[in-house]
């Protein structure tokens, strides 16, 4: 059975962060970029917040027996062919694990630019998983 205390604290979590992405994503390309504090914000929140992602999916699947992940990519795709999130929505959220591999593998060569460009237009697609996944759940909970 999912643990929803886990699942609420992860999607807190998840909010702060996505706070934070906001308000850099606010910034220009130039402010944004002449600040090394920024720019490494930046990189560390949207890594954090795909992660926070990944481990609620990972929670989802392992309490519900819905298969056993290889990779990130994989725990995505396991809760599309469950139904809880859409294909759309799989697509990106391969596209973040990918970009998070990147961050995390090949942090020396990032493009800064890339990373306020997701910031400004992709961050949504993690608050469309929060609704997918409270959708799911909330749908468990009534069956």
């Amino acid at each position: 059975m999912v643990d929803k205390e886990k699942i609420e604290s992860l999607f807190r979590e998840l909010e702060t962060y996505l706070k934070e992405i906001i308000q850099l994503s606010r910034l220009t390309e130039k402010e944004y970029l002449s600040d090394s504090r920024n720019i490494y914000s930046g990189r560390y929140l949207l890594q954090i917040s795909i992660e926070t992602c990944i481990n609620i999916g990972n929670h989802i699947i392992s309490r519900e027996t819905l298969g056993v992940p290889k990779d990130y990519s994989d725990t995505f795709k396991i809760m599309n062919n469950n139904h809880i999130i859409s294909e759309t929505l799989l697509e990106k959220l391969i596209l973040m694990t990918r970009f998070r591999n990147r961050l995390v593998h090949l942090y020396w060569d990032i493009d800064d630019k890339l990373v306020l460009e997701i910031m400004k237009n992709d961050y949504n697609d993690l608050t469309k998983y929060r609704t997918a996944v409270l959708e799911y759940l909330k749908k468990k909970s009534r069956d």
